[in-house]
């Protein structure tokens, strides 16, 4: 990891914009992520190491990154993991009603997008 990458993980962990996944005391991964409204310019079409400031009032939660210790038990544990995600996202962050995250797979961009339950 070069200077620029460790920078903006110490970045993100001070604003509380990163969660470490844990699974059985055992860090499995990290997300990074910005909270906002609906400026996609803002949140995905910028440098994948810049830092952006949040939007106060904003409801939807953009996963920036997402890395994983690629365990072949990761599958397993990914629907409990993912919930206790959005746990902790509607106790810390209730203006937020959509998660929405970019993945890059088969040379294309595929967008998902999660509306936020009760």
């Amino acid at each position: 990891m070069d200077k620029e990458q460790k920078q903006y993980y110490f970045e993100m962990a001070k604003k509380n914009r990163l969660l470490r996944l844990n699974i059985d005391g055992k860090v499995i991964g990290l997300i990074t992520f910005f909270i906002g409204n609906y400026n996609i310019d803002k949140y995905i079409n910028r440098d994948q190491w810049s830092i952006v400031d949040d939007e106060p009032d904003g409801n939807t939660l953009y996963i920036d990154q997402l890395l994983t210790d690629k365990s072949d038990d990761n599958p397993y544990y990914s629907l409990f993991v993912w919930q206790n995600i959005k746990k902790f996202i509607r106790k810390n962050f209730s203006n937020v009603k959509t998660i929405r995250w970019n993945r890059w797979k088969n040379n294309r961009i595929n967008i998902y997008k999660e509306e936020l339950d009760g």
